[in-house]
């Protein structure tokens, strides 16, 4: 069934209510949708069409917003890319995709833009710049259909090369649905996005809000001041963080409460320690840690507002969720094994398939270790490849990490495994201390996990960092940790 651009209807619906806030500019649906016509009749000009590849190196804002629609309104595929990334790294997703068009603003990101296509052939860079003031033009009807891709999203790469997630219109719409329900959703809704739009979770927020009605407040970037401001000042609602971001932003925020106009704290981009956890909630935080992969549009397993175990998650409503062993048979419940995902959120295929089929009988392999409980909530433990055998034993680096998080001099910890000519590998630890506070001796943390853990779990050692190696996601990288002297 062909369906029209999310931002024609949502205009038609809902023309006066905001779609956006972004710094000192607000722009109500029909502003939003009269933006994105003007940019998607420059690209029809430049020769994009139906199931072309528009490309966009943007920060958070208004232009990213605007490129997202106007290429639905088009029938293109929109990938943002990762603005971290140097022109090297850039150029792979651009070729793997094909892309024609490289958009990107008129600041540091348009040099690395030009140079980026300056190596990658039959990519033109074009400032977005240049095409909001295209003068109005009538658009051919282009019905959508909703199998097709709507965005291809690159992985992060933490695993090997990364791989293109084509993710269409009906999975965002089943995420967005199965949010809805799981979370709830109100006409004054107002979600604030701090986190980079270019991935999944800050993606969905634009998308989300579109398909609402509801309002998105963007940050262009995270910054703990600016969001503890913004919740005393803005009316938020809904907020996404990482572990990291709350920790950061509690900090900030010191004994006061959260506003009550707050009602979900979205917490994502990997397990979160259960005391920072209860933190939060100490200050009225209504924290819902959540899981999921940008293969599965999002969200997959949420906690509950009033679930009383801190890291339990419930499937969103239309999400199956498997444990298996190596053979691809169910696990009993609470024995761990990989995580499999099945439901309308998840994508089809990568791009370009490699390997395995990633979707056996409908399945989403996610390689993530987990556990289900007999009334069918989910306990994420790590990724298949953080896992650390020592001797035969299995160590879970985010259980590990949980233990270490309570001792009250840790603000962050991560654990991976080294070397060891006995055991294969042993567990280590790395971790930053918490503002005021020395450094904990080896000692002394060792001991703190010997009355917590059993003995082939606890490090072998403990390296106080300035900062812990993370993707632009938020996630450790685990794999750097080892390069740290």
């Amino acid at each position: 069934m062909l369906t029209s651009p999310w931002i024609e209807s949502r205009a038609r619906i809902t023309p006066h209510r905001i779609a956006i806030e972004c710094g000192e500019e607000t722009l109500d649906y029909a502003e939003l949708e009269r933006r994105a016509r003007n940019v998607a009749a420059a690209l029809a000009t430049r020769g994009i069409q139906p199931g072309d590849v528009c490309a966009a190196l943007l920060p958070n804002g208004l232009h990213f917003a605007v490129l997202l629609h106007a290429a639905d309104l088009l029938g293109a595929t929109f990938l943002p890319l990762n603005t971290r990334l140097t022109p090297r790294e850039l150029t792979y997703p651009l070729g793997d995709s094909a892309a024609r068009l490289l958009l990107h603003g008129d600041d540091e990101l348009g040099e690395k833009a030009l140079l980026t296509a300056g190596s990658a052939p039959g990519v033109e860079a074009q400032s977005i710049a240049a095409l909001v003031g295209h003068p109005d033009v009538e658009l051919p009807q282009r019905p959508q259909d909703p199998v097709s891709p709507f965005a291809i999203l690159y992985t992060s790469g933490t695993t090997g090369r990364p791989k293109g997630a084509c993710l269409s219109r009906s999975n965002f719409v089943a995420s967005a649905t199965a949010s809805a329900l799981h979370c709830g959703v109100l006409p004054e809704d107002r979600w604030l996005a701090c986190m980079p739009l270019f991935h999944v979770g800050g993606l969905s927020i634009l998308v989300r809000s579109v398909l609402y009605g509801t309002a998105a407040v963007v940050h262009e970037r995270f910054d703990p001041v600016a969001v503890d401001a913004a919740l005393d000042r803005d009316g938020i609602t809904l907020l996404s963080l990482t572990a990291t971001m709350l920790a950061r932003l509690l900090e900030v925020r010191g004994s006061r409460s959260a506003p009550g106009s707050l009602r979900c704290v979205l917490l994502g981009g990997g397990p979160c320690p259960a005391p920072l956890i209860a933190d939060a909630a100490k200050l009225g935080f209504p924290i819902m840690p959540t899981y999921g992969l940008t293969e599965a549009c999002s969200q997959v397993a949420t906690r509950l507002v009033d679930e009383a175990e801190p890291t339990a998650l419930s499937p969103l409503p239309g999400v199956e969720i498997r444990i298996v062993d190596d053979a691809g048979k169910s696990m009993p419940s609470t024995h761990p094994g990989e995580i499999w995902v099945r439901g309308e959120t998840v994508m089809r295929s990568y791009l370009t398939q490699r390997g395995d089929n990633p979707r056996p009988d409908g399945w989403l392999r996610t390689g993530d270790i987990g556990t289900l409980d007999a009334q069918g909530r989910l306990y994420v433990h790590d990724r298949r490849s953080d896992l650390i055998i020592s001797g035969g034993e299995n160590v879970y680096p985010a259980e590990v990490e949980a233990v270490l998080a309570e001792h009250p001099a840790i603000a962050e910890v991560a654990v991976a495994g080294v070397p060891d000519a006995s055991f294969g590998q042993r567990p280590a630890a790395w971790f930053t201390t918490r503002s005021g506070t020395s450094d904990p001796s080896t000692e002394e943390l060792t001991h703190h996990c010997r009355e917590r853990l059993a003995g082939f779990k606890i490090p072998v050692s403990f390296r106080a960092v300035g900062q812990l190696p993370r993707t632009s996601a938020g996630k450790v990288l685990r794999r750097e940790l080892r390069k740290i002297e």
